[in-house]
């Protein structure tokens, strides 16, 4: 069952009035640039700062209330997240408005258990809340929000676009950071590392897979820094040569794409329960993308995958269903999902990113779009 079964957005950046859009166990967002398929993305960042308490932080960096509010202010008093997951069993909502000061501030919060064997309606409780902040980042003494709380902090949103020079990626790390993944891979050294002495089905796997799109990789070499013990950072073996070399020679691509099948191969136990990806097909190559697709797959038997794209040649690996189009109507995003039986006689002489390339999926452009 995937983890979260619907979501309800109003009044966040371009999602004016999405109501319970449902999501499968893998959900790919395609659009034109300025559909909003980012804003969607940002959805789930939003709730994962409104839950460890990084409201305000969070608000300030993305321009204040103005920038978050559909339209501004002047159109749009308040910001409303509506979730429901396991079934519907547990849901959180939050509604948010501004301050004079250009913050964002919840003004109500409600969590939801509904037993279904039992009841026609969910049993609802409000937060108490003050301040900047939302209740939910505080531990909670009462059972439902607990549980509540736990799963909102098992969604993580990923970006593995920053492969320059300073990348974090590239930088040293504490080999102790080794918990769960970042949302930007800063700990990818420690992570393999703790995975090769404790996981290393798992490692081997991942392994195999780099080198199945970069045949010249032979391994990790990782170890704790000769000068300093708690420190560790990203090196690896060519299959031609006995030196170690750094993350910063491969490839920006092959890069990224390390971090994307450690993030996907990773054990069950340790995944996310909801996996956020944005243009994960940056830099990659055709094949590597059909790699991807696979450990897409693979790894939704475990977690929910949202990912956004740009690429026909990933969305080429995916079935009508898994899809989510988004377009841009009075300013406003849209969402529909495609369906096999809308489809059937166009899957017979082309392929899902053809259709989307001749515009027969929608996602193109329009004389509205803005940017994301």
């Amino acid at each position: 069952m995937p983890a979260i079964d619907w979501i309800s957005v109003r009044g966040f950046r371009s999602l004016e009035n999405l109501q319970k859009l449902e999501l499968r166990a893998v959900n790919v967002v395609i659009g034109a640039n300025g559909s909003g398929k980012s804003n969607f993305i940002e959805v789930f960042s939003f709730l994962n700062a409104i839950r460890e308490g990084r409201l305000k932080e969070y608000v300030g960096r993305s321009g204040g209330a103005e920038a978050l509010l559909f339209l501004g202010s002047k159109r749009t008093k308040h910001i409303e997240i509506h979730v429901a997951f396991s079934g519907e069993v547990n849901q959180y909502k939050i509604d948010l408005i501004p301050t004079d000061d250009g913050d964002l501030i919840p003004f109500d919060e409600i969590i939801y258990y509904w037993d279904k064997s039992k009841y026609q309606h969910p049993y609802d409780r409000s937060l108490a809340n003050s301040g900047f902040e939302a209740a939910i980042s505080k531990p909670q003494s009462q059972a439902i929000s607990q549980y509540v709380r736990g799963h909102l902090g098992k969604w993580r949103v990923y970006h593995f676009h920053d492969t320059s020079r300073t990348s974090p990626l590239k930088q040293t790390a504490e080999i102790n950071d080794n918990r769960s993944l970042r949302a930007d891979a800063a700990n990818l050294a420690p992570f393999l590392y703790m995975l090769r002495n404790k996981h290393s089905e798992e490692y081997n796997m991942i392994v195999n897979t780099i080198k199945s799109v970069a045949p010249y990789f032979m391994d990790f070499s990782l170890e704790p820094s000769a000068l300093n013990e708690d420190k560790i950072r990203l090196e690896w073996r060519h299959e031609s040569s006995d030196a170690y070399f750094a993350a910063s020679s491969m490839s920006d691509g092959t890069l990224r794409f390390v971090a994307l099948a450690t993030l996907l191969l990773q054990p069950a136990a340790l995944k996310p329960s909801v996996i956020i990806i944005d243009e994960p097909e940056l830099g990659l190559h055709p094949y590597a993308l059909t790699i991807l697709a696979s450990m897409i797959r693979r790894a939704s038997i475990e977690s929910q995958i949202i990912i956004s794209t740009q690429s026909a040649l990933l969305l080429d690996n995916f079935d009508p269903e898994d899809v989510l189009v988004a377009n841009r109507q009075d300013n406003a995003t849209v969402f529909c999902r495609l369906t096999d039986d809308s489809l059937d006689a166009w899957l017979e002489d082309y392929s899902l990113g053809q259709l989307w390339e001749k515009g027969e999926l929608g996602g193109r452009p329009t004389s509205e779009m803005e940017r994301d």
